[in-house]
């Protein structure tokens, strides 16, 4: 049996989290993995959602014209309400293809997607691994067969399974083959600053995700990674990132691991074969303050070979809150990795976390923190209780909305906030008018075309005022 497949990722729901991805739209990598699990004489497409202005529209003719025999769809908790719509549509449109559901939140809460109209399998843990074993079962006519990564709705079996613990991550994930000619790369961008007083010929610039490793061991409470990932980290052999780099036709590159400095002698020996190799990209990377400060030297190598913004996860100058967040980090270290980058001529996305119980004191702080910072490029999140984990459980008589996971995507609370929802929606976006004022390109006088400048500035205005009026997304009670 040749099967069509058609692996989906949706669009956002909130208006909210529509406009961010203005400024930010990195191609759909999940996918591209598990359509490497895909072979011949198999068929394979990814549909991409995100990048449509009419997404509903688009998957419907993408339906009707491939007549997929299996649908995949995945993504994150706030993206399982449009998941649930688009597998409703699969099924009016064709009843009988077959739908599963798979990614973080059917990983994190698979009792949550027991819904055998609309999905007939649920795939928890590596996609890759797990779509090979469905397509070897569908092209011999076998039922499915039930395991801890792999939950039929309809198996009575289901609950009990869904009952366990994520399954172990399997070296399949990181080791195949993203299928990045199944997308058009020249829609995704990431903003990427230049140096200072440096002329650059575009503020978003083409980009395309390499994955070194998966996992992390940190405990970060507000994380989901390693109750995923069960603390496990996995790598992909030195050489073979090198290899794929090379190849690579865009100039600039993100790694998408969930936290890529962890092992420094690996990412020094990267580095290192970059330069050997003469290959000329420029990087965007994650990393931990603690790592920066304890290895600076690392940083440097990596400026060598071209690494340009790191994104950091700074959530607080203040102690108090890096201990109930249970960062293993301490204010003093992120102002020492603020001032080793900087030294360095690194730019910084500095990622900030305010928490619902913020009074305006507290916020106030933030801003402080915003001008010691400074320049760098801004990211400011929500605390939430990450779905799957026992706290998220426990908050659930305290959540202020009816769909907790739609709203679970790091710039909408959850909880009650201690300010009225208009005042501390009000206060969060006066800090990213702050945070958008003090990017390096502005402070480091970059020279941006004029198309970009505008392009920029009106897309900041219109995520500010969306972001001002937040609070109108929520049931018009909690205002």
């Amino acid at each position: 049996m040749n099967l069509k497949v058609l692996l989906v990722r949706p669009h956002a729901f909130l208006p909210t989290s529509q406009w961010l991805q203005s400024m930010l739209r990195l191609e759909p990598y999940a996918q591209e993995l598990i359509a490497g699990a895909i072979h011949p004489p198999h068929d394979v497409r990814i549909c991409d959602l995100a990048v449509e202005d009419k997404p509903i529209d688009a998957f419907k003719r993408v339906l009707q014209g491939y007549q997929p025999n299996l649908v995949g769809f995945g993504g994150f908790s706030s993206q399982f309400r449009t998941n649930r719509e688009l597998a409703a549509i699969t099924k009016e449109l064709l009843p009988n293809t077959i739908t599963c559901f798979g990614g973080v939140h059917a990983s994190s809460l698979p009792t949550d997607c027991k819904y055998p109209e609309l999905f007939d399998f649920i795939v928890r843990g590596d996609g890759v691994s797990a779509m090979k074993v469905v397509i070897d079962a569908l092209e011999k006519n076998e039922s499915l067969p039930e395991s801890d990564w792999i939950l039929p709705t309809k198996s009575p079996n289901f609950d009990k399974l869904a009952m366990k613990s994520p399954p172990a991550l399997h070296l399949d994930g990181i080791n195949t083959k993203p299928r990045r000619e199944l997308v058009d790369m020249s829609k995704y961008f990431c903003i990427c600053y230049g140096q200072q007083g440096e002329k650059i010929d575009t503020l978003f610039p083409e980009i395309a995700c390499v994955r070194t490793s998966v996992g992390c061991p940190n405990r970060c409470s507000f994380c989901v990674v390693h109750f995923l990932a069960k603390g496990k980290y996995l790598q992909r052999d030195v050489e073979d990132v090198v290899e794929e780099i090379a190849f690579l036709p865009q100039k600039y590159i993100y790694f998408v691991d969930d936290e890529t400095f962890i092992n420094t002698k690996r990412m020094q020996r990267i580095a290192e074969m970059l330069l050997e190799r003469g290959i000329k990209k420029k990087y965007i990377s994650w990393a931990r303050s603690d790592t920066v400060c304890k290895h600076p030297e690392l940083f440097d190598l990596w400026k060598k070979a071209g690494l340009e913004l790191v994104y950091i996860g700074f959530e607080s100058l203040e102690d108090e809150n890096l201990n109930a967040y249970n960062k293993k980090a301490t204010a003093s270290q992120n102002r020492e990795a603020r001032e080793i980058l900087r030294k360095l001529n690194l730019n910084i996305h500095a990622a900030l976390m305010v928490n619902p119980d913020f009074e305006e004191k507290d916020f106030l702080t933030v801003q402080r923190a915003i001008k010691e910072m400074a320049p760098a490029e801004f990211a400011f999140t929500v605390y939430s209780p990450p779905p799957g984990t026992q706290e998220f459980e426990e908050s659930r008589d305290k959540f202020i909305c009816d769909d907790p996971c739609l709203y679970y995507d790091c710039l909408h609370t959850i909880l009650p906030t201690k300010l009225p929802l208009k005042k501390f929606y009000r206060y969060f976006s006066i800090l990213y008018a702050l945070g958008a004022a003090r990017i390096p390109a502005k402070v480091n006088k970059v020279k941006l075309p004029l198309r970009d400048h505008i392009k920029f500035v009106l897309g900041s205005m219109k995520f500010g005022w969306q972001m001002y009026r937040m609070y109108r997304e929520y049931d018009r009670k909690y205002w």
